[in-house]
């Protein structure tokens, strides 16, 4: 009688060795470009980012309204996208937020008040931690915008709500949005 079990013990060592159990696959086993090679060098990591609010550490406060006023930010196929909300007259960052490519997020209880929006379009996220920051950025295919458009939440004490649909998507190296854009460097977008 054949004995199957070496072998087999073999080759499920060989593919559970081979997998990623956090889901993180860094650049470097991927083929990094030589921009993430020198991001690797400096400390920074390859990270899978899920959908919503970013941390606090990404250098913002978030603030937070009492009525449910709400963006719905709905992202197709080429790209995934970081949106900074901006406040008009503070031109501070009040809310951070991920999105994958071909998913949704919605982003509630935005304060009344005037906003606009900073975006950074690409793939392949990598971050650096500090003790009290983390800087995140996309390597491949990166560009970066701002609106033009203006969106009103209303009057303090308003009791009406406000919602907006952001709908994004990326072909090449260009948005289609349903809302006006401009360009603007990466380092205005971490301004």
């Amino acid at each position: 009688m054949k004995r199957f079990f070496p072998p087999l013990c073999l080759v499920a060592a060989l593919i559970l060795s081979c997998t990623n159990k956090t889901g993180t696959v860094a650049p470097a086993q991927q083929g990094a470009t030589a921009q993430q090679e020198a991001l690797l060098q400096q400390g920074w990591t390859a990270a899978t980012v899920e959908n919503g609010e970013l941390s606090e550490k990404y250098g913002y406060e978030p603030k937070y309204g009492l009525q449910d006023n709400y963006f719905d930010i709905k992202i197709g196929e080429g790209s995934c996208v970081a949106v900074k909300i901006m406040d008009t007259e503070t031109n501070r960052c009040i809310r951070f937020v991920f999105v994958n490519e071909n998913s949704t997020a919605t982003v509630s209880q935005i304060p009344q008040g005037k906003y606009y929006l900073k975006l950074a379009y690409g793939m392949d996220w990598m971050q650096h931690e500090t003790d009290s920051l983390t800087v995140g950025k996309f390597t491949t295919h990166a560009f970066y915008e701002k609106s033009h458009n203006v969106f009103d939440f209303g009057q303090k004490n308003s009791s009406r709500e406000v919602n907006y649909l952001l709908e994004i998507n990326v072909k090449g190296s260009s948005a289609e949005n349903n809302f006006s854009t401009e360009p603007i460097s990466e380092s205005e977008f971490n301004e």
